[in-house]
């Protein structure tokens, strides 16, 4: 998904409410009859207006900014931040324009560097795990991959309302994009045993598409459903999903780190050398040690570039004031 919700709400409440879906269909109209740079303008314009009239909305993103720009003064991460909330309403107006626009969004995507990388792991026919994060423009990415032939599937939160999940299933479909569901909301809100049930249907439909052979995208830089292993992220520990990791060594897939930074219109896609594990190695320690090299990668990527990193929930717990 191009956007987080900025908060976790309770299971149900708030739901189904039609305001989401109404204004994602106002929106692909709207890109739809326009020329794609005033969408863009109108779009970057927005975001500034809303970050500075609901300052507090963005509060999340702010906190995680404050991790990757320790030392910004105030001014700077501000700055940051619109520059950020900008681009992230881009990526919104990407979503909305693929139904309409899915040829030109196919030809927008550009290896840049390690294709071999993931080219020789999906030869070996044992399945990719590419691990990505919320990073410049991985939904036009991804759509162009596909579109042009490739075959991966996302492993995808689901979202209320229903509605506007469902068109955000269709639009990616139309793409070739194979959307894996995965009921966060219903595993925060239930008993460990209820939560394994829901998160084990989902990785059942993982290792089907990895068994087949193909790719499957995931990102590890936001904790949807509440059961990520602590690990460093930044200095400090963060909760990080590493579900389809375990799922990667328990396959044999290959588990190659994708990034796609965003260039203007364009999407720079860069693959990183697969991390290799030891099958035979105590399992839990290999998942934890190849997400640790995943987060180290990924922190180059995001200290360059913080205002393509669209995470909007607060990843760390805030530091407790010790004061006297």
């Amino acid at each position: 998904m191009p956007a987080n919700r900025q908060s976790r709400s309770a299971p149900g409440e708030n739901s189904e409410r039609p305001a989401p879906y109404v204004a994602f269909r106002a929106g692909e109209t709207l890109v739809r009859l326009l020329p794609w740079r005033l969408s863009y303008a109108l779009a970057g314009l927005g975001a500034g207006v809303l970050a500075r009239a609901r300052p507090h909305r963005f509060d999340g993103l702010r906190a995680n900014l404050s991790h990757v720009l320790p030392d910004a003064d105030p001014k700077t991460l501000e700055r940051t931040l619109r520059r950020n909330v900008g681009n992230l309403a881009r990526c919104w107006v990407d979503v909305m324009e693929m139904r309409w626009r899915p040829r030109q969004t196919s030809r927008r995507l550009d290896i840049v560097e390690g294709f071999e990388h993931y080219a020789q792991a999906q030869a070996r026919g044992r399945g990719v795990v590419a691990v990505s994060m919320h990073f410049g423009n991985w939904e036009t990415g991804l759509a162009a991959w596909n579109f042009g032939g490739g075959h991966m599937a996302l492993l995808a939160e689901e979202i209320k309302p229903t509605k506007l999940f469902e068109r955000l299933v269709s639009t990616r479909h139309a793409l070739g994009i194979k959307v894996i569901p995965i009921d966060a909301a219903a595993m925060r809100g239930s008993d460990a045993r209820t939560a394994r049930r829901v998160g084990a249907r989902a990785m059942r439909e993982v290792l089907k598409h990895l068994r087949a052979g193909n790719t499957i995208a995931i990102a590890i830089d936001r904790d949807i459903t509440g059961g990520g292993e602590m690990l460093r992220f930044f200095g400090a520990d963060a909760p990080i999903p590493v579900g389809t990791v375990d799922v990667a060594i328990r396959t044999g897939a290959a588990v190659v780190p994708v990034s796609l930074m965003r260039k203007g219109r364009r999407v720079e896609g860069r693959a990183y050398p697969e991390i290799v594990y030891d099958p035979e190695a105590p399992r839990e320690t290999e998942v934890r040690r190849i997400a640790a090299e995943v987060l180290a990668l990924f922190e180059r990527e995001i200290r360059a570039h913080p205002e393509m990193w669209h995470v909007l929930e607060p990843i760390w717990q805030p530091t407790p004031d010790l004061t006297p």
